[in-house]
């Protein structure tokens, strides 16, 4: 199932492509093409950058996230468990990202606010976890996580020492094939 405004940047993104009438009736009577249509159009896929764009004088990254220059398309995870009663720790998400695999680090995140319009409408609900761990000046671990602020998403980090509760997504990265 898709929503409204992901159906409106299906509709625009085929009639900028040339869609014609012709072809949206092939689609209406075909399921299968319909289907593979959508997959291949709104498939979101962001272009990872060699350096870290921000100042980062001070910082430490402890514990690196794998991230080959190139394209990556994101998906979330939900990383809480049944008994954790709607919250864990910091380092128990990110044990629990090492473990499942799902690591991104800040530069899959400043990757995706350069191009934050791609970004799935559905995941403004949540803060986007990348459970790369740095170590700020002041000497705390933190993460870096996208929070959607009413207009744009920005980028900010939270100290690991703090609890990660529901509204939080882990982001994963998978290596885009062409």
């Amino acid at each position: 199932m898709i929503s409204l405004g992901q159906a409106h940047e299906l509709e625009v993104t085929l009639n900028n492509a040339g869609a014609t009438s012709e072809f949206y009736v092939c689609l209406t009577q075909n399921l299968e093409l319909a289907k593979a249509v959508v997959a291949l159009v709104m498939r979101v896929v962001f272009q990872l950058i060699a350096k870290i764009e921000r100042d980062m004088t001070g910082w430490k990254l402890l514990k690196a996230a794998p991230a080959e220059d190139g394209e990556f398309e994101p998906s979330i995870h939900e990383f809480l468990k049944k008994d954790d009663r709607g919250c864990c720790g910091g380092d128990e998400m990110v044990r629990r990202a090492k473990e499942k695999g799902v690591l991104t680090g800040l530069r899959h995140a400043e990757a995706m606010l350069r191009n934050q319009e791609r970004i799935p409408v559905e995941w403004r609900k949540f803060a986007l976890v990348f459970a790369e761990v740095w170590q700020c000046p002041d000497g705390s671990r933190d993460v870096w996580f996208l929070g959607w602020g009413g207009e744009r998403w920005s980028l900010d980090y939270y100290w690991l020492s703090g609890d990660f509760g529901s509204d939080y997504r882990l982001v994963a990265s998978r290596k885009y094939q062409k």
